[in-house]
């Protein structure tokens, strides 16, 4: 029988003697080659019962979700991955970081860190992997393979983002204020690992960079910033990365962040952006969703410009009418792929549910999971900002003397149009609440309190906020009940992710 070899994978592959220093082997480095890192002990010891292990494997996820799988592999590499991993902080966070549903109690004499137990509940929070029964891209799907991904000269600003939103998640859940210092920590040795890595002279910014920028949330006064650095990102990452699965996935996560900051903020559309969808294909859903929304984008553009020009006097009233059809027509057009099946739903009567779930719409939409939920309310929340554009445009015509009525008739019924189209989104939108926030599943069934937290809750809040924030806005055109609804629904997002009780006021959103 031949000696195992135990070398990294590269070394293995090139049949060299590797000198098996971890993480990353010497010869690697010395050959200027990203060290692949080394087999799983596991394959060596049952390399003889392959059958075995496949068949124990589909047991295994039989019975637990992958999270949880997932989690534990987190666990067992974050510190080996890492060449300086920052220290655990002391007192604020204690066991309640993370709960264990399959045992009935937690030992005192568990030797978990805490720097783990925070990883692993972030991650299970808030990643989201592919499911073909829901045709759900995912969430965040790469995000624990990036993680645990051998810690070579670029990838220690991942792995210190990944643990600063840990850490702010954590001391959230324990009200730990030497957790938070942690993750403000955490969140710095991020921002100096990426300026290191991004400054490299000829380097073409690698997943594990894009990733980490896409994990930073800026306040209100750096999204600018913050979008353009994403935006450069990806054109220097060029064509090739839609030529891997990780890779696409990335894009994907980027560029829907930058179109969202773009409608938000009211800033200019990518010009790269067309040239990228003709490169993808438009019968995969997220690309028809973001292909659309970049439409609705270019609309609200064109109703701001056109709002310009009548300001300025300096287009007649019937070229503004005529523009303003042209632009509620792209519009429609823009929507009508909504339709299609893989974007049903079904509906569920307030009639089946309990009381204290009767208050937000008359009927509750159940999608496949909450992403699926989401992306719809994304286009949606683009349609209602491209309403309310269209709306300071027909407010800006209608408040010109001497027109004639006809044309105020036209005016007028562009208005109601608006108005109609604007209060079925929201209705929409907020028919999502309940599944979002995890008060019923997919199916239909209410939680019960007995089970604890809602896995979905975390993800559900983060994914709500935008488009709950446009509808409570004082720019908002939905109707006063729906705008006192979305406030309400806000509370609830405050109250969940722990705003309210360590940010107080300053959580609050005009």
């Amino acid at each position: 029988m031949g000696r195992l070899s135990r070398g990294c994978l590269k070394c293995r592959e090139r049949k060299v003697r590797c000198d098996s220093t971890r993480p990353c082997c010497l010869r690697c480095i010395k050959r200027n080659e990203t060290c692949e890192g080394y087999r799983d002990e596991a394959s060596l010891t049952f390399r003889y019962e392959t059958e075995k292990v496949i068949e124990h494997a589909r047991v295994a996820a039989a019975l637990y979700p992958t999270t949880c799988r997932t989690a534990s592999v987190v666990r067992r590499r974050s510190r080996s991955a890492e060449g300086r991993s920052p220290a655990t902080p002391k007192g604020s966070a204690d066991s309640s970081l993370l709960t264990y549903p399959w045992l009935k109690s937690t030992s005192e004499n568990a030797q978990v860190q805490k720097e783990d137990r925070a990883v692993e509940q972030f991650m299970d929070r808030y990643v989201m992997y592919p499911c073909n029964e829901t045709s759900s891209p995912g969430f965040l799907e790469h995000l624990p393979s990036l993680f645990m991904e051998v810690n070579v000269d670029g990838r220690c600003a991942l792995r210190w983002a990944v643990r600063a939103a840990a850490y702010a998640e954590a001391a959230r859940d324990s009200e730990g204020s030497r957790v938070a210092q942690k993750a403000l920590h955490c969140y710095g040795e991020a921002l100096s690992a990426l300026g290191k890595s991004l400054a490299e002279a000829g380097k073409t910014p690698d997943d594990h960079d894009l990733m980490t920028i896409a994990l930073f949330l800026p306040d209100t006064s750096q999204v600018g910033a913050h979008t353009q650095g994403m935006a450069q990102i990806l054109r220097l990452r060029g064509s090739d990365q839609f030529y891997s699965p990780r890779g696409w996935s990335l894009f994907r996560l980027a560029h829907h962040r930058i179109q969202k900051h773009q409608l938000a903020f009211n800033q200019p559309a990518l010009s790269e952006s067309p040239m990228w969808f003709e490169q993808l294909n438009d019968r995969v859903p997220f690309v028809r969703i973001e292909k659309n929304a970049h439409e609705i984008k270019q609309t609200c553009e064109r109703a701001r410009s056109l709002l310009e020009h009548v300001n300025k006097e300096d287009v007649s009233v019937s070229y503004t009418i005529e523009a303003l059809q042209e632009l509620y027509s792209l519009e429609q057009t823009a929507s009508s792929w909504r339709q299609g099946p893989q974007w049903h739903f079904r509906s569920l009567s307030i009639r089946d549910l309990p009381p204290d779930l009767r208050s937000l719409t008359q009927d509750i939409e159940l999608h496949g999971d909450v992403w699926k939920a989401y992306e719809l309310n994304y286009h949606r929340t683009a349609q209602i900002l491209f309403h309310q554009q269209l709306t300071k445009v027909v407010d800006a015509v209608l408040a010109k003397p001497g027109l004639p009525e006809d044309m105020v008739l036209s005016l007028h019924g562009m208005m109601d149009q608006s108005a109609n189209t604007v209060f079925a989104l929201v209705e929409s939108i907020l028919a999502t609440v309940p599944q979002s926030l995890g008060d019923i599943d997919h199916l239909g069934h209410v939680a019960d309190a007995r089970d604890g937290v809602p896995k979905c809750r975390s993800i559900g809040c983060y994914l709500l906020l935008w488009p709950i924030k446009i509808i409570k806005s004082p720019a908002s055109t939905a109707s006063l009940d729906q705008r006192d609804k979305a406030g309400s629904v806000y509370e609830r997002i405050r109250d969940h992710t722990g705003m309210k009780s360590r940010l107080g006021d300053l959580s609050m959103l005009p």
